[in-house]
């Protein structure tokens, strides 16, 4: 009878094994089918452009230069499929190093366009932090952040990112004067299905979903990398008719000081 309990006890946690893996396994298909339809609405939208160009029969050079963000965009999301395929099959590493947030910032920037159309209000404060990350991944989080923002920001709307720093970590947040989000769509923002509040009333957070998972699915895989990465966190707070702030955690990285001994060095020798 023992031996009867101890085999059907193996064989549950068996089971559960097999369970874990195919729900990660689901989770990460799910994912690479986002990074796919992400882009679809970029081509949506460049086809829009181009009707209208053909529709007022001459050259409106901020519809072409718009055409041409997509474009980049488009692009930025195939790099960043193509990597998470290359990752999945063992061939690609985080590549780590120390680089300064404004040259993201400064690319991030060139998609104002985009937001202009929509009547929004793009602000990119400057800062002179540097971080420690993957620099594909992390201009990956800062455009699909704003992007999302963007979506879901009305006409004469507002999004602002800028970064914070601390002692240890730097923050980069995205801030919106979007909806908001109540209580139950923030827990409730991964979970990929509407949410029905008590009223009956449809909260559907569709839109938000497999792009931030992926940015929080790589602040996770940080976190899992090295100690240096315990600093890192994704978060999101927001408030109904106020809108939401996204913000996640990057360790500080070291300032290249090449320039810093050179003015040292012509000081010493008195040039």
């Amino acid at each position: 009878q023992m031996e009867k309990s101890d085999e059907i006890c193996e064989m549950i946690e068996i089971e559960k094994l097999h369970l874990t893996q195919n729900r990660r396994r689901n989770l990460e298909q799910r994912a690479k089918l986002s990074l796919v339809t992400s882009i679809t609405p970029f081509i949506d939208r460049m086809l829009h452009e181009v009707r209208m160009l053909r529709k007022v029969g001459d050259t409106n050079n901020e519809r072409i230069e718009y055409i041409a963000e997509l474009t980049d965009q488009i692009n930025k999301y195939n790099e960043v499929l193509t990597d998470w395929i290359r990752l999945r099959q063992g061939q690609l590493n985080l590549h780590i190093e120390s680089f300064a947030l404004q040259s993201l910032f400064d690319i991030v920037a060139k998609s104002k366009m985009g937001f202009q159309l929509k009547g929004i209000s793009l602000d990119i404060q400057k800062t002179d932090l540097t971080v420690k990350a993957d620099k594909t991944l992390t201009l990956f989080m800062i455009n699909t952040m704003a992007d999302n923002a963007r979506k879901f920001t009305p006409e004469d709307g507002h999004v602002e990112i800028y970064a914070i720093r601390h002692d240890t970590y730097a923050e980069i947040s995205i801030c919106d004067t979007g909806p908001g989000m109540s209580d139950t769509q923030l827990k409730h923002l991964f979970d990929h299905k509407p949410i029905v509040d008590t009223s009956g009333a449809v909260q559907d957070g569709k839109g938000h979903g497999f792009g931030l998972m992926n940015c929080k699915g790589i602040i996770e895989k940080y976190r899992k990398t090295n100690s240096l990465f315990a600093v890192c966190r994704f978060d999101i707070q927001s408030t109904p008719g106020k809108g939401s702030r996204f913000s996640f955690r990057l360790p500080k990285g070291a300032r290249r000081m090449v320039g810093l001994l050179w003015i040292g060095l012509c000081l010493l020798l008195g040039v």
